[in-house]
């Protein structure tokens, strides 16, 4: 049984290191070049699991009968993620074009095309013929029909442990409200889990969470860490301090290390609630994300070598610093 993950397919258009953004009709030549790669929740979380060895990893999303489509599904084959592409033949592959200058936040550029298409229909078939063990439910807020549907492909699903990653959404948060005590674990930024309880402390946040059914909450705040919560215990992590190039997909990481450390120690809810191996689990989720962030793209470097190299040096440091306390 192995991991299916379910999200957005994009391809990503990277232009970093920028001196500046030039005036209208000027040219500016790209220092250290364009990277095309691939991108989306579901396809970043497949990629850096399979480069952090996983076995058995399965991708779905939503692509065009174009180009750009056939380059993320062949990128996804190379990468040793098995993808299960719903194709539409009126859409393009949705792209998204990320300018990167220096000393400045990213500024995006995005399309909404067949990334938002994905069917619960396609979804549940992919369900059926995996039977995964675990399974990945990413781009929650952007794919309309898998919210309408999702207590019922929870349901479908109740054989495996469930990892639920939200964005911003387009339509409000409703769409959780009678998921939330089927879901296992759910992973949210800071914004996102204030924008989702009305709480900026993320311990009330996934206190309110926890309230309402979700049995392990992650609330990740980039450079400043990660809390996580469960009923009885709360957890707070620092986070790895790296160089870094870009943030591009460190969320995506951060997932993909725990779950790569569930499936690697065959971990149950069970397990994962016990607040030793809450520790344990972050502290190699957050070197994930914190490799990821050392390199251009969302997976350059989220390989095991480099997650392996930032837990020899700072392992030790980190976990000291970590905080622990009973609810």
């Amino acid at each position: 049984m192995g991991i299916l993950c379910s999200g957005s397919f994009v391809a990503d258009i990277l232009v970093p290191d920028l001196p500046y953004i030039g005036s209208p009709g000027s040219l500016t030549y790209a220092p250290n070049g364009i990277c095309l790669s691939p991108g989306g929740h579901s396809a970043n979380v497949a990629i850096d699991l399979a480069q952090l060895e996983t076995d058995d990893v399965y991708t779905v999303g939503s692509i065009g009968e174009d180009e750009m489509g056939r380059f993320l599904v062949d990128q996804l084959k190379n990468r040793g993620v098995n993808p299960l592409p719903e194709i539409y033949e009126n859409s393009t592959t949705a792209k998204n074009v990320a300018l990167m200058v220096k000393g400045e936040d990213r500024r995006y550029i995005s399309e909404l095309t067949a990334n938002s298409l994905l069917t619960t229909e396609h979804l549940q078939a992919s369900i059926n013929k995996v039977k995964p063990r675990i399974f990945y439910q990413g781009t929650l807020g952007g794919l309309p029909d898998i919210e309408k549907n999702l207590p019922e492909i929870l349901e479908n699903t109740q054989e495996s442990l469930n990892f639920i990653d939200v964005i911003m959404p387009s339509n409000g948060w409703g769409y959780l409200e009678s998921a939330y005590p089927s879901i296992h674990i759910f992973h949210a930024n800071q914004l996102e889990a204030y924008n989702l309880t009305g709480e900026n402390d993320p311990h009330r946040a996934i206190s309110r969470l926890n309230n309402l059914g979700v049995t392990f909450i992650i609330i990740s705040d980039a450079q400043n860490g990660v809390v996580v919560g469960t009923q009885n215990h709360h957890v707070e992590m620092p986070a790895y301090q790296v160089t870094q190039r870009d943030a591009t997909g460190a969320g995506d990481a951060l997932s993909a290390g725990i779950i790569s450390s569930i499936q690697k120690n065959n971990f149950t809810i069970d397990d994962i609630v016990n607040p030793d191996i809450m520790i344990e689990l972050l502290l190699f989720g957050q070197a994930a994300g914190a490799a990821c962030v050392t390199g251009i793209g969302a997976t350059t470097n989220v390989t095991m070598k480099n997650v392996k190299s930032i837990l020899e040096q700072q392992r030790d440091k980190v976990h000291s610093r970590t905080r622990m306390k009973r609810q």
